[in-house]
């Protein structure tokens, strides 16, 4: 089955994937940092402070998670969902009518947890829990959301702030939040929709009792928990940190500052295409195939961006970073499943969840103590390098024995004719 043959079949639940990533938007980094000068002014906010505060709110939400998320295994997906959609309008509203400095930590903690965390995992979880032949299609179809959102809502965002407000601005994406995910939770996704392709259990299949079986410790305690969680936490962090200080390293390199909105367009290109791309060799291959293999570009990234002093530097870095994030969201997230099943995938992916988000709240206060010591990007850099081919090298037991199996065997019987020497 292709794409299109794909989506004419499950068409609804592919776009509800798509608009639950691409609304998380509005409690990711990118886009909350166009409030950051406002509320500087306004609150009379230091760079320090105001970092300090989303930091915390950021860890606090990577806390909640692991008891919230894994909820989504014993309620309703569409309860689930109504109730999360709650809090984020409620978050974007308090957040609005904000009259003094301590408001701005409490939303950042509503946005940071039901935007980035929970909106992103209603979405990939019901991607995994309802397909599994299917599985890197679906889950690579809605992870779309993601460079969508990138690539449309700053502009939009950035002229309705200078149009009306930046108060008024977050009316209106309170307003688009819950009008389009109520509206298509309600009246569009159905109980038919919420089917194993396989034809196995409902929404309504998850109970309580069955959740009981598994705990969260225990996940921890297995071999496969840190097999991932090493590469679920260096994405993050990395791409993070970059993206924080991008204008620190355009300076750095000594380039146009000008040159960071064309990197970043180069950015989501990238990874559209690779999450496309990634979704059919997942379903033909298995995600465990492709685990180790999908930081290579990454780690060509760092030493373009590290070493390369020629402009056309910045647009191999961000293509390259883009790849990697965009087949490595694809891989990460069916991996999950074909390591821990579908039956408590809500639970399993909380857990990940939070530590995904805690490594995007570490990661700019890390390179941003770095560069305070004086380390700078020459130092930076290669650090960022050697944690990444630590993290590959672990990765690698993550394929298929017998995968191992048939490349040492080719290998050999390579090796073994050049290397065959004649009898006299």
């Amino acid at each position: 089955m292709n794409y299109l043959q794909f989506v004419r079949k499950n068409r609804v639940m592919v776009i509800f994937g798509i608009i639950m990533t691409a609304l998380s938007s509005f409690g990711q980094t990118f886009l909350l940092a166009l409030y950051v000068p406002f509320l500087m002014e306004e609150f009379k906010l230091s760079n320090g402070l105001l970092s300090t505060f989303y930091g915390l709110a950021t860890i606090g939400a990577a806390m909640a998670l692991p008891k919230l998320g894994k909820l989504i295994d014993t309620v309703p997906l569409q309860k689930f969902t109504l109730a999360t959609t709650a809090t984020f309008v409620i978050s974007l509203l308090f957040f609005s009518i904000s009259q003094s400095w301590w408001y701005i930590p409490i939303a950042f903690f509503g946005l940071r947890l039901a935007g980035q965390g929970l909106y992103n995992h209603i979405a990939i979880t019901s991607m995994s829990r309802y397909f599994d032949v299917n599985r890197g299609k679906a889950i690579s179809l809605a992870s779309l959301g993601h460079p969508l959102g990138q690539a449309i809502l700053p502009a939009i965002i950035l002229v309705v702030i200078s149009k009306i407000g930046w108060r008024e601005s977050l009316w209106l994406n309170a307003a688009l939040v819950s009008i389009v995910v109520t509206v298509f939770t309600l009246l569009v996704l159905k109980s038919e929709h919420l089917v194993n392709e396989s034809g196995g259990e409902t929404d309504a299949g998850h109970t309580e009792k069955k959740v009981d079986r598994i705990r969260q410790r225990d996940i921890m305690k297995s071999k496969a928990f840190w097999l991932l969680a090493p590469n679920i936490f260096f994405i993050p962090f990395a791409v993070t940190g970059l993206f924080f200080y991008q204008f620190a390293i355009i300076e750095f390199k000594e380039w146009n500052i000008g040159l960071a909105a064309a990197g970043l367009t180069s950015y989501a290109i990238a990874s559209s295409s690779s999450i496309l791309l990634s979704g059919p060799l997942i379903d033909k291959y298995q995600a465990k195939t492709f685990f180790p293999f999908y930081l290579f570009p990454f780690l060509v990234a760092l030493l373009v961006i590290w070493l390369v002093p020629n402009v056309w530097g910045i647009f191999l870095y961000n293509i390259l970073m883009g790849f990697s994030v965009g087949f490595g969201s694809a891989t990460v997230a069916a991996l999950q499943v074909e390591f821990f099943g579908q039956t408590y995938i809500g639970t399993v992916r909380s857990l990940f969840t939070s530590i995904m988000v805690l490594s995007s709240a570490i990661g700019p206060a890390l390179f941003g103590i770095f560069l305070d010591l004086g380390w700078g990007f020459q130092t930076i850099f290669p650090v960022t390098l050697v944690i990444l081919i630590l993290i590959m090298i672990q990765s690698f037991r993550a394929v298929p024995k017998y995968s191992r199996a048939k490349w040492k065997y080719k290998y050999k019987k390579v090796t073994g004719k050049k290397n065959k020497i004649p009898k006299p």
